[in-house]
């Protein structure tokens, strides 16, 4: 049986998420960082601090490439500028040697035009022998 439960292709990226708690008890402070990878299902991004299991968060992400995936009028790199955003839920959180953190993030809400979009990004852009 394999070990890797994944529903989606994933692809490595470096482009930058922004990211904030949603919480109705604290003020949530807004924070910047990198996703390494990314999926139709989630993504793994670095934080310099860790984050409960089950933390939601609203992320804006910038996919670079992914507007001519998107079905929408205008050039494709127009849409490269506007942002995936979505909610998602921490479910994976790794301590890096640097005293960094790893968090794995699944994707529980995002327009459905735009999920797709990505998918197809991925599968057309990711490497083939994944």
């Amino acid at each position: 049986m394999p070990s890797d439960r994944r529903n989606f292709r994933r692809m490595p990226m470096g482009a930058t998420v922004g990211f904030q708690e949603l919480s109705f008890s604290t003020t949530p402070e807004p924070a910047t960082s990198v996703y390494a990878d990314i999926s139709a299902g989630g993504l793994l991004l670095s934080s310099s601090k860790a984050l409960a299991l089950g933390t939601l968060l609203k992320l804006e992400l910038k996919v670079p490439g992914w507007g001519k995936h998107q079905g929408r009028f205008g050039p494709a790199q127009d849409q490269d500028l506007r942002p995936l955003v979505a909610v998602g839920q921490v479910v994976r959180v790794e301590t890096l040697d640097a005293g960094d953190y790893e968090l794995g993030i699944k994707f529980l809400n995002v327009y459905p035009d735009d999920q797709e979009a990505l998918r197809k990004f991925i599968e057309a852009s990711a490497p083939a022998d994944e």
